[in-house]
């Protein structure tokens, strides 16, 4: 049986990926069987003399996870849009069978999946109404939330937790993603662990050097290796 968690955010550009890459990089140092899968992404980048999609590549450069697009990204769009807009525009339409069936594939080879939404959890994935919150509750996953460190964070935080217990998710962990030391992310820090009622909170600072979309992952590893025990992550991870 496979475990698993889905990397959700309060927004997009908050740092999914990064944290996606991150902690495959730990599993795979650690000698996990582990995956990457990312079941719509929007936007594309050249890897390898080809097109690909943009994150995708980013967790390849970074941590050396090597598969068949076909499964890692089912639905790959070229526009750096909102899903159901680069699926319109492509010509297609995401198919939450298809998604669940790579999933299953992907099942079948390893032991762990880091799973990555596209944007925030109220975000629609077809022109129906399908939303990737949706998505989430029908795959099985429970998952861990993304959060900013600076100003505004407590509000996209707490709203955030409060929207996916109504949509009937479970958040088992936060990571909030570059944290420093002023006096108002420590607060915020503080004050997200006094009031969301989850017990595993992680911290991760900035990371010097990082581009997604140039696909350099600067000292990336050498960051989650100093902030993040892996076995805490995959303690909070359930059967999918």
């Amino acid at each position: 049986m496979s475990k698993g968690i889905f990397i959700i955010a309060t927004d997009t550009g908050v740092g999914k990926t990064i944290i996606s890459a991150g902690l495959l990089c730990l599993l795979l140092k650690n000698k996990y069987r582990a995956a990457y899968f990312k079941p719509v992404a929007s936007g594309e980048v050249e890897s390898g003399g080809a097109k690909a999609s943009a994150d995708a590549a980013f967790v390849k450069c970074a941590a050396g996870f090597s598969e068949d697009p076909e499964l890692v990204t089912p639905f790959a769009f070229a526009d750096a849009v909102a899903p159901h807009l680069a699926a319109r525009l492509a010509g297609r339409r995401i198919d939450p069978d298809v998604i669940q069936k790579r999933l299953n594939e992907l099942k079948n080879r390893y032991d762990i999946i880091v799973a990555e939404g596209a944007g925030g959890l109220a975000v629609p994935l077809n022109d129906e109404g399908y939303m990737q919150y949706d998505l989430i509750r029908e795959l099985g996953f429970s998952c861990l939330l993304v959060s900013r460190a600076g100003l505004g964070t407590i509000n996209h935080t707490l709203l955030t937790l409060g929207f996916a217990r109504n949509a009937g998710l479970t958040i088992k962990g936060i990571v909030i993603s570059g944290a420093g030391q002023t006096l108002i992310e420590e607060d915020n820090i503080a004050t997200i662990k006094k009031l969301s009622g989850i017990k595993a909170i992680f911290t991760l600072p900035a990371i010097d050097a990082v581009d997604t979309e140039k696909l350099q992952p600067g000292n990336l590893q050498d960051a989650f290796e100093q902030s993040i025990h892996i076995d805490d992550i995959v303690a909070l991870m359930e059967t999918i």
